[in-house]
């Protein structure tokens, strides 16, 4: 494992100074990935309810959402499991978050009325006010973009300041202007009169295309923010990009107020983290970050693998997954953690799978 880790490290480090450097003799994660002394092991499934989970988030109030994307509806369960409320109907869930009202924000679709077309929207669940329950819970419309009726809102995660970054994707990133692969960020407005959701601006740290820039955005899968903070990562399609997972750090200072990335491999000082491995992942699904320890958990729906770092991007050998014995996720779409568990939307298998460290006794 150490002499597979080091060659990845060294190839890194010789991609950084020589433009000819072959990516493709990188070691491939599912080659990696294998199981320790130290490994995650199923602790139980949640079966015979979903269909093709695409989301799980746990949520402030220490229950856990899950969008049942083929059965078009989102569910409200415990940690045991049990459905706790009357699932509530929305068309294609994929994307879920919770912020600090304990409202839940939704990206789904919608039949735009006037013309017909099938789109996606984004809406707020007022949970609070419906005694927390998802069936009676009033929707708010927060976006939608019906001129564009092929974007999708594929991820969520709420910054500082009642503010929450939502990323779009889309068949079309040609336009320098606008094109559909963007972080957006918005405001909630607890005190504005009428709609109190407000779109702000697309985040123009990224810059949109394929490439082998470290900021390059090209179709958003999913996004994770770090609890308190201003910072965020993204994952993407692996298609025609080296970076699937982008981790944007906010920097506020005289000079610049925006986000930087938290680590760039034309750093010297840099090249050596393994989370700024160029073509680490496959297809990078999706994300969920420890709100305690604040280790990162990606899942590769290609690779079919579940990839840990800590909260200095440093891979962690209790990722499993590809070769990992004993493991059968399929196109994972999706993972939660909490309380030293990970919940897993082993989305081919329409199941969540709960799965802890070896090393913890419960």
């Amino acid at each position: 494992m150490k002499n597979i880790i080091t060659i990845a490290m060294a190839a890194v480090f010789l991609f950084g100074c020589e433009e000819q450097f072959d990516v493709s003799t990188l070691p491939k994660i599912s080659d990696i990935i294998v199981v320790g002394d130290t490994t995650y092991v199923e602790k139980t499934s949640w079966t015979g309810i979903f269909n093709k989970p695409r989301t799980i988030i746990y949520g402030l109030d220490q229950l856990i959402y899950v969008a049942d994307t083929y059965n078009n509806r989102i569910i409200m369960l415990n940690q045991a499991g049990q459905v706790l409320d009357s699932s509530r109907q929305i068309l294609r869930p994929i994307s879920l978050a919770q912020d600090l009202r304990l409202d839940l924000l939704v990206g789904a679709e919608t039949i735009e009325q006037s013309t017909g077309d099938t789109i996606g929207i984004l809406l707020r669940f007022k949970l609070v006010n419906a005694n927390h329950s998802l069936y009676n819970a009033q929707i708010d419309t927060i976006w939608k973009e019906p001129a564009r009726p092929k974007r999708r809102f594929v991820g969520i995660g709420i910054i500082l300041n009642d503010e929450y970054l939502v990323a779009r994707d889309g068949p079309d990133n040609s336009s320098i202007v606008d094109p559909d692969g963007r972080v957006l960020r918005f405001r909630y407005r607890p005190n504005a009169v009428g709609k109190k959701d407000s779109f702000i601006t697309p985040l123009g740290e990224l810059q949109s295309g394929a490439g082998s820039s470290i900021t390059n955005l090209n179709h958003p899968t999913g996004l994770a923010t770090f609890p308190n903070s201003g910072d965020f990562i993204v994952t993407q399609s692996s298609d025609g990009i080296q970076y699937a997972a982008i981790w944007m750090t906010f920097t506020k200072n005289l000079d610049f107020e925006g986000w930087l990335p938290r680590y760039d491999p034309t750093n010297p000082d840099q090249r050596t983290i393994e989370f700024i491995s160029p073509n680490r992942f496959r297809s990078a699904n999706g994300v969920g970050i420890d709100r305690i320890r604040r280790d990162i958990f990606i899942v590769d729906a290609q690779l079919d693998s579940v990839v840990k770092f800590n909260n200095r991007g440093r891979f962690k050998v209790e990722s499993f997954g590809g070769k990992s014995p004993g493991f059968s996720i399929r196109n994972p779409g999706g993972v939660a953690v909490a309380d030293n568990t990970l919940f897993v939307c082993d989305t081919d298998n329409s199941r969540i799978v709960l799965y802890r460290l070896s090393t913890d006794g419960q």
